[in-house]
C-alpha cells in the first residue's frame, strides 16, 4: 500500500490525503504546543510544596517560575530564528526533547536547586509557538492556515490552564514528582507525533551564517532585562540590583541593535518590524500585555479565593477557582477554530480587534459583579474567547506582513514583547492593588481593584484602536509560502527532513 504521505507524479496529493494530511499536520502542531503551555502553567501550584519539602523561602522557589520564564524568552528568538534557517521541525523535535531533559533533571536531581536547573533547561520550550505558526505557513494550504493558528493559539490557552489543574490533581493523588513525569511523557509522545506527521522542513539552498554574535548580545540583555523587571516590586524599584539590571540590560540591547542593523542576514529583521502592519501589531501586543493579557494571574485568582467577608473575594476554594478556569479556557478552545475562520476570511487585524473589544467587555463585567459568582465565571469565559481570537490575530498579522522564511523569529519576537510587557503589567498592577488595603490586612479594597481593572479597559480599548489603523492583508506575503496556493493540493516537492 502507498504511503498517503507520498506524492504521486507530478508532486500533488489527492483531495482525500490532503485532508488526512492536513489534519494530522495541524494535530501535530497543537500537541506541541501544548507541551509549551503545560510546562509554562505546571509549577505555579507546586511552588508551595516545594517551600514545605526543601523547606525553601518563596524568593528560591519563585526560581522555579523565573528560570522558565527567562530561558523561554531568548529561545522563542533565538529558536525561530533557526528553525527559519535550517528546518523548523527539527528545531521544533529539539525543543521537545530538551524540555524534556529539563523534567528528567528535576525528578532525578530530587532537590530546589535540581528543580531550578531543570525548568531553566525546560525553557526552551519557549521556541515551540513561533516554531509551530512558521510550521502551520509552510506545510498548509494557504486556506487552512488561518484555521491552524486559530487551534495553535487555543492550545496555548487550554493546556495552560490544563497545567495548573492536572499539577493540582497530580500533586493530590501523587506527588511532585509525577508533574515532570507528565510532562516529559507529552513531549516524548508530542516529538514523536511531530517526527511522523509533518512534512520535512524547507531550507534555504543557500544558508547565512547564523548570527552567533547577534545572540550572545541578546541572551545577557534580555535576560538583565527581564529579572531586573520582575525583581522590581521585591527589591523596589530605585534599588542598586534593579537599576544596574535594567539600565545595564538596556545598554546592552542598544548595541544588539546597533549590530542588527549592519547586517544582511541578522538574527532578528528589525526592518520587517518597520512597515506599518508590524509596527502596530507590535504596539498592540505590548499595550494588551500591559493591560488584561500580563496581570490576569494576579487578579481573577484573588477575586476567587479571597476571603468573601472582605470587599473583594468570592472564598472560592483552588479546587473551584481551578474549575472555572478550565470551562472557560475549554470554551475558549472550542472558540479558536472560529477566530481562526475569522482571521482567514476578513484578516488578522479583525481577530485582533474582536479579541481586545472583549477583554474590556470581559473586564466592564468585573467592574460591576465582582462579587457575583455568576458574573465571574461570564468573566472567565469572555476573556478566554477574548484570548483565542487576539492570540489567533496578532500572528495571523505576521503571517499577511513578512515574508515566509522569517515567520518563525518575527512570531518570536511578539512572543517576547508579550513576555516582557507582561512582567511590566504585573508590576504597574502590584502597585495599584497595594494603593488602598483594608485594615489589617494586604487585601485590595474596591477602589484598588476598580483601579486596576480600569486600567484593563484602558488597555483593552487602545488595542482596538489600534487595530483600526492596522492595514488589510498584504496578498504577496499572505501566499507567500513553499505551499500550493491551490487549496486542494500540497506541493511536496522540494522538500527536506
Amino acid at each position: 500500500m502507498s504511503d498517503p504521505s507520498t506524492p504521486p507524479p507530478g508532486g500533488r496529493l489527492d483531495r482525500a490525503a490532503v485532508t488526512r494530511s492536513t489534519t494530522f499536520i495541524i494535530a501535530a502542531l497543537v500537541l506541541a504546543e501544548c507541551v509549551s503551555a503545560f510546562e509554562a502553567g505546571m509549577i505555579f501550584i507546586a511552588l508551595p510544596r516545594f517551600g514545605e519539602i526543601f523547606d525553601a523561602p518563596a524568593s528560591t522557589t519563585g526560581w522555579a517560575v523565573t528560570a522558565f520564564m527567562l530561558v523561554a524568552a531568548t529561545t522563542a528568538l533565538v529558536g525561530g530564528r533557526l528553525g527559519d534557517l535550517y528546518g523548523r521541525k527539527k528545531v521544533l523535535i529539539i525543543a521537545m526533547m530538551a524540555s524534556t531533559l529539563g523534567s528528567v533533571i528535576s525528578v532525578f536531581g530530587d532537590s530546589m536547586g535540581a528543580i531550578i536547573l531543570g525548568r531553566g533547561v525546560q525553557g526552551v520550550a519557549g521556541a515551540i509557538l513561533p516554531l509551530c505558526y512558521g510550521l502551520a505557513r509552510e506545510t498548509l494550504p494557504p486556506g487552512k492556515v488561518s484555521l491552524a493558528v486559530g487551534y495553535i493559539s487555543g492550545a496555548a490557552l487550554l493546556a495552560g490552564s490544563g497545567g495548573y489543574f492536572v499539577a493540582g490533581v497530580l500533586l493530590d493523588v501523587a506527588d511532585w514528582h509525577m508533574i515532570f513525569v507528565f510532562a516529559a511523557v507529552l513531549a516524548v509522545v508530542a516529538s514523536v507525533i511531530a517526527a511522523f506527521a509533518l512534512p520535512g522542513s524547507h531550507t534555504r539552498t543557500e544558508l547565512p551564517r547564523f548570527d552567533y554574535l547577534g545572540a550572545a548580545l541578546l541572551t545577557p540583555g534580555l535576560v538583565a532585562l527581564l529579572y531586573g523587571i520582575t525583581q522590581g516590586p521585591t527589591w523596589g524599584w530605585t534599588s542598586v540590583g534593579v537599576l544596574v539590571l535594567i539600565i545595564g540590560g538596556l545598554a546592552v540591547l542598544s548595541v544588539w541593535t546597533v549590530w542588527e542593523l549592519r547586517l544582511a542576514e541578522p538574527l532578528v529583521n528589525l526592518r520587517a518590524l518597520a512597515n506599518k502592519q508590524m509596527t502596530l501589531n507590535l504596539i498592540g501586543v505590548a499595550v494588551l500585555a500591559l493591560g488584561p493579557v500580563g496581570a490576569v494571574q494576579i487578579v481573577t485568582p484573588m477575586i476567587l479565593q479571597a476571603p468573601a467577608s472582605l470587599p473583594v473575594g468570592l472564598g472560592m476554594s483552588a479546587t473551584v477557582a481551578g474549575l472555572i478556569g478550565g470551562i472557560g479556557a475549554i470554551i475558549g478552545f472550542a472558540a479558536s477554530p472560529i477566530a481562526g475562520l475569522v482571521a482567514g476570511r476578513w484578516g488578522g487585524r479583525t481577530a485582533f480587534f474582536i479579541g481586545a473589544v472583549l477583554f474590556a467587555v470581559a473586564n466592564l463585567l468585573i467592574l460591576v459583579g465582582h462579587k457575583s459568582l455568576p458574573v465571574m465565571i461570564a468573566v472567565f469565559v469572555v476573556a478566554a474567547v477574548a484570548t483565542a481570537f487576539a492570540y489567533t490575530g496578532y500572528p495571523k498579522i505576521v503571517i499577511e506582513s513578512v515574508p515566509e522564511d522569517v515567520t518563525s523569529v518575527t512570531t518570536g519576537v511578539l512572543a517576547t514583547a508579550r513576555q516582557a510587557f507582561s512582567a511590566i503589567s504585573v508590576a504597574i498592577v502590584s502597585v495599584m492593588l497595594s494603593l488602598w488595603t483594608v485594615p489589617g490586612t494586604t487585601m485590595p479594597t474596591s477602589a484598588s481593584l476598580d483601579l486596576a481593572v480600569g486600567w484593563f479597559v484602558l488597555c483593552s480599548l487602545v488595542v482596538a484602536a489600534i487595530c483600526l489603523f492596522i492595514g488589510r492583508p498584504q496578498q504577496a506575503h499572505a501566499v507567500d509560502s513553499p505551499v500550493s496556493s491551490d487549496q486542494d493540493g500540497v506541493d511536496m516537492s522540494g522538500a527536506t527532513v
